[in-house]
């Protein structure tokens, strides 16, 4: 399916079927400003899986065609995009950036990598993890952030493994690239993100931990 009629066939989807969570009834994508900077969850509940994306610096596309024009500006509008139009030699410049970071939560994972998909293709930078199951319960909450990637080299060392593991299971991106007998290891989570402890203590081990490693963290009592 062409990309452009996919997406008007997911938009339709959104709004007959409300999958996309933060679309909401505009169908636009928001930053959730918690009470500090950043994403909010409010009581902390999650279902399906969520998407960060940005584009901090103006991307230009040129169309032929006036409708898909069209179709790719009201999408980007509605995830919350800048955009401008011009037109030159025959076709159409469109123009969009989203310099802040902004969530979209899906239904399923399929919907995340179709939508994971798009969104780089049309020039942003995207987020796309999962967390742990064993992360999403729990009286206990944790909120982290590490906007940009953080990079540590490695050895292949057991502690190393556990480090990656760990970071995957709360939800960060982590690339792995080993050369020349040792890894380099980057890792972030652009937004706002928690993860659910049984109790106090775990928490604020979790919270020393997270701290420890570069990430910006809370634990409100």
């Amino acid at each position: 399916m062409k990309i452009q009629s996919w997406i008007s066939t997911m938009f339709t989807l959104v709004m007959v079927a409300g999958t996309v969570a933060t679309i909401g009834k505009n169908a636009s994508a928001q930053a959730h400003d918690h009470a500090h900077e950043g994403q909010a969850h409010g009581d902390h509940a999650h279902s399906g899986e969520t998407l960060a994306f940005q584009l901090p610096e103006w991307k230009t596309m040129h169309f032929d065609d006036a409708q898909k024009a069209a179709q790719h500006a009201e999408t980007v509008k509605k995830l919350g995009c800048e955009v401008k139009q011009g037109s030159h030699a025959g076709h159409i410049d469109l123009s969009y950036r989203c310099a802040n970071w902004k969530t979209l939560e899906v239904a399923d994972h399929k919907l995340a990598d179709q939508w994971s998909s798009w969104l780089a293709a049309s020039g942003f930078d995207v987020s796309h993890s999962h967390i742990d199951p064993a992360f999403g319960a729990g009286p206990e909450a944790v909120e982290f952030r590490l906007v940009a990637w953080k990079q540590i080299h490695g050895n292949g060392s057991p502690e190393e493994a556990k480090l990656v593991d760990q970071l995957k299971r709360i939800g960060c991106d982590v690339v792995v690239e080993k050369h020349q007998g040792h890894s380099d290891i980057r890792f972030r989570a652009p937004t706002w993100r928690d993860i659910h402890l049984a109790d106090h203590a775990a928490a604020g081990q979790w919270t020393n931990w997270l701290k420890q490693n570069g990430f910006e963290a809370r634990h409100e009592h």
